[in-house]
């Protein structure tokens, strides 16, 4: 075997050895030297740890070792005089052969490692990296290469993990830089020798000041509990969270939510401290203030709750559609007989404590015309409801009930979180105050019956001096008895309406004493409503001259099952007070409508005249409520006619309301549930 310092290529170029002459050897002799050469080379490719291939100058295999058989996956036999580029895959085979036959023109040993990418195929098609180092060699005076094959798959795996951990180290510590967290690392001492971005910004030192001082002393930090326990609790537990206060390069205060790690080498001793640390100061001012706002917020609704408490009527707060109770005094809870439960709907509450609510009249109300209710799915004020509570022992309370709407836009983003039960954008709030009038009832009732009393005792005299008045006015127009001067018979016409208004009066108290006493009845027939009112416009039209009139419809007949009576005197106490409330004069007009998806008789009468202060119009339709306008302008009435009709309309099934403004008039509006059609015969009946 020729090393590959040997200059000649073939036996031809050979020098003979000294003392010997040159011998020309024939082929036959050639190839047994050569195959025995081999058989002598073949056991010593088999104590290197890599895969051996020895290559003739055409590339062809001549020797493997059997490292080389287990790494590519064929037999001994299946390599032998077979090209080298069978280890290759077969994109890379032609490119090889252009590489083979330029290195074969210069020979040279090629180490391992040189950073060539290099891949091998193996039998069954699987490829993986290797590493070749080649040196050129001399068999039996013939140029070979010998090829050192080294598989590279796990250091290129072991490489690429730590090019993955690189990547991820520089990416972690530029993340840790740009943290916003102050992030510093100190040894078993605590000396500090890391010191991130977030450090700096936080505490004002550098990373080159910072670095090698110890972390306390820099810091002047101040422990929650004594050092020893936090260092205690890393060396047990490897971890310590709490609250630390650091000083600042400018003397400023921090308070800083620490959390500390520690991190131990091979052998587990302490090696060094992660700690990061996280400025919360500004977090614990909020949180303080909001605490004190908090408790300034709970002392004002305990002085509010004391406050309500004292009231004598029951107060509550409820919200949303089903009602539930957000605030409720101690006098809501003796009305009803039990409290009522934080956030629990008023229906749950109504039917749990077996309580129930009636009209005056004595008519179950349904939940649906609940004056709270009513308030919510308006947004509009409910004022002055009488209504009985019926409590779970039978008791009953009457009631007045005022039921005011109060808007998120306004109020509910003023109101304690603690007050409210969801979002103050989402749901209504309505304020209910329940007033026990018991003993105004009682008060009334004594007054009723004076009242009926009187009225009864008062109606035959002054029937009596009615009667006699117009009868001294009738025998003097028929000359009868003693004349009558001009004086006389004007003071007797006085004496007559004065009578017959002292009558009104008197049945219009008797009118409220019955109702009040549940003693009034109505009198239904088959009406034409129609009719009725252009009667009683034309019947009031003719007392003043100083007013017009006017009816407007669109129906020639209105058919309704009323009390006919009652009617007029709704109609003429409306146009009454439009005539009276109006001194200057001018246009009156009234409408009537029938609205035929409800079968109702819609009415609307609206004066020029002085119309109602804002501050009495809520109370309007209570007994002997007369706006503050009229008393000053010396208007008489007893405050009974609003009254009236609108206990007159609400019997029959309807119902009332008005507009007003002061110094431009009123409009007031009722409606009355109508019949089917009723035609009429030629002879006027009714079919």
């Amino acid at each position: 075997m020729m090393d590959r310092h040997d200059t000649g290529h073939s036996p031809e170029n050979q020098r003979a050895l000294p003392g010997k002459m040159p011998i020309q050897p024939d082929s036959d002799s050639l190839m047994i030297s050569f195959l025995l050469t081999l058989n002598i080379l073949a056991p010593f490719l088999e104590y290197p740890p890599d895969a051996l291939i020895v290559i003739d100058s055409a590339g062809t295999i001549i020797l493997v070792n059997t490292q080389m058989e287990t790494l590519f996956g064929y037999d001994h036999d299946e390599l032998i005089g077979r090209p080298v580029d069978l280890l290759l895959p077969e994109h890379l085979r032609t490119a090889h052969v252009a590489h083979w036959t330029h290195y074969m023109q210069a020979p040279r040993a090629r180490p391992m490692g040189i950073g060539l990418d290099l891949v091998g195929q193996r039998k069954d098609g699987s490829r993986f990296f290797v590493e070749i180092s080649l040196r050129p060699i001399r068999i039996e005076h013939t140029l070979h290469v010998i090829g050192a094959i080294r598989d590279m798959t796990a250091q290129r795996e072991a490489e690429r993990e730590r090019m993955l951990i690189s990547r991820r180290l520089r990416q972690q510590d530029k993340l840790l830089s740009m943290s916003h967290d102050a992030i510093l690392v100190r040894d078993s001492a605590d000396h500090i020798v890391s010191w991130n971005e977030g450090a700096e910004h936080l505490y004002g030192w550098t990373e080159e000041e910072a670095v090698g001082n110890i972390t306390h002393t820099l810091l002047q930090a101040r422990f929650p509990i004594s050092r020893e326990a936090v260092d205690y609790t890393l060396e047990q537990h490897g971890q310590w969270e709490g609250e630390l206060t650091h000083t600042c390069q400018d003397g400023r205060q921090v308070i800083v939510e620490s959390r500390q790690a520690l991190v131990r080498d091979e052998q587990g001793f302490p090696a060094a401290i992660l700690e990061i640390n996280r400025d919360v100061t500004e977090r614990r001012r909020l949180e303080r203030l909001e605490r004190e706002a908090r408790a300034e917020i709970d002392a004002r609704l305990h002085v509010l709750q004391v406050i309500l408490d004292h009231l004598p009527s029951s107060v509550f707060l409820v919200q949303g559609p089903q009602l539930r109770i957000l605030l409720a005094n101690q006098a809501a809870t003796e009305i009803w007989g039990a409290p009522w439960s934080r956030g629990q709907p008023e229906e749950e509450f109504i039917q749990q404590h077996g309580a129930s609510l009636y009209t005056p009249t004595g008519q179950p109300l349904p939940l649906e015309d609940m004056t709270g209710r009513r308030a919510m799915d308006s947004g509009k004020p409910v004022l002055n409801c009488q209504l009985v509570i019926r409590q779970s022992d039978g008791a009953s309370i009457p009631v007045i009930v005022d039921a005011i709407p109060l808007e998120h836009r306004s109020l509910l983003p003023s109101l304690p979180q603690e007050m409210t039960l969801g979002p103050a954008s989402a749901e209504r709030v309505v304020l209910v105050v329940y007033r026990n009038v018991r003993a105004l009832k009682e008060a009334e009732e004594l007054k009723d019956q004076f009242i009926s009393l009187a009225t009864h005792e008062l109606r035959t005299p002054v029937t009596i001096i009615a009667g006699y008045a117009d009868r001294l006015l009738s025998r003097a127009a028929q000359e009868k008895g003693h004349a009558l001067d001009e004086w006389q018979r004007e003071k007797v016409q006085q004496m007559k309406h004065a009578s017959w208004h002292l009558a009104n009066l008197t049945g219009e108290l008797l009118d409220v004493t019955r109702m009040q006493a549940g003693q009034f009845q109505l009198e239904r027939r088959p009406t034409d409503l129609v009719a009725l009112t252009r009667q009683e416009i034309e019947r009031l039209q003719a007392t003043t001259d100083k007013h017009q009139l006017a009816f407007h419809t669109t129906v020639a007949q209105l058919w309704a099952l009323v009390d006919a009576f009652r009617i007029e005197q709704i109609l003429s106490n409306l146009l009454s007070n439009a005539i009276k409330y109006s001194p200057g004069g001018g246009l009156i007009e009234v409408t009537l409508e029938e609205h035929k998806d409800t079968h109702e008789a819609h009415f609307r009468i609206r004066d020029q005249g002085m119309g109602i202060p804002h501050a009495q119009q809520a109370h309007l339709f209570g007994r002997f409520v007369r706006g503050e306008n009229v008393r000053i302008a010396g208007i008489r009435g007893t405050g009974l006619g609003l009254y009236l009709c609108r206990e007159l309309i609400e019997r029959h099934g309807g119902h009332i309301s008005f507009e007003s403004e002061e110094g431009v008039g009123s409009t007031f509006f009722f409606s009355l549930p109508c019949t089917e059609a009723v035609y009429r015969n030629s002879s006027g009946k009714a079919l």
